[in-house]
């Protein structure tokens, strides 16, 4: 149909996807979205809420850590979360890697690497070896591979490797990447 000339184009037969225009589409799309990104955030993360004293001052009760899964390079210093002494996870400091010599100067409150006083600036009281009597572990202790020794900051008020000895690398389930304050 032709008019004034110009070939006439009708402009309300034109046929629309209904799916891409409906309400629902978006909200499945989005939906699946969030599913996929929920999957692949809880594979390679994990999230952790901190219960105690032990690593105060770097950490406080309720603190929320994000760690990540497949770490396979841990050092001095790292804040992990292992599953030892056969209870629940714990949030610990890296305080001896493998190849290490660790003691204690139980005498003036000294941590020793290899011979070394390790110089600790996340903890405020000294450090002892032996903080419960019935403590089976004897120093100089030498890390194998694979082995790792761990301590809370809060040294007078922590459940570690003191006690229960070195963790191996499979009792390691991550290492801290995010920490998020919550305090009131």
């Amino acid at each position: 149909m032709e008019r004034s000339g110009k070939k006439y184009h009708p402009k309300h037969a034109v046929a629309t996807d209904y799916i891409s225009r409906s309400f629902w589409f978006p909200l499945i799309k989005s939906a699946v979205i969030a599913a996929a990104a929920a999957l692949i955030f809880n594979t390679m993360f994990g999230i952790g809420v901190v219960s105690g004293t032990s690593m105060e001052p770097a950490l406080y009760d309720g603190d929320v850590i994000v760690f990540w899964k497949y770490s396979s390079l841990y050092e001095i210093g790292d804040i992990i979360f292992i599953k030892a002494h056969g209870r629940k996870d714990y949030v610990k400091r890296i305080c001896g890697i493998p190849g290490n010599v660790l003691g204690f100067d139980d005498d003036n409150g000294l941590f020793l690497i290899n011979g070394e006083v390790q110089k600790e600036p996340h903890i405020y009281e000294k450090t002892y070896g032996k903080i419960y009597r019935k403590t089976k572990i004897s120093y100089p202790l030498t890390l194998s591979e694979n082995q790792y020794f761990v301590m809370g900051d809060h040294r007078s008020d922590s459940l570690d490797s003191r006690n229960y000895g070195a963790v191996s690398k499979e009792q390691i389930h991550g290492k801290a990447v995010f920490i998020f304050r919550v305090r009131p």
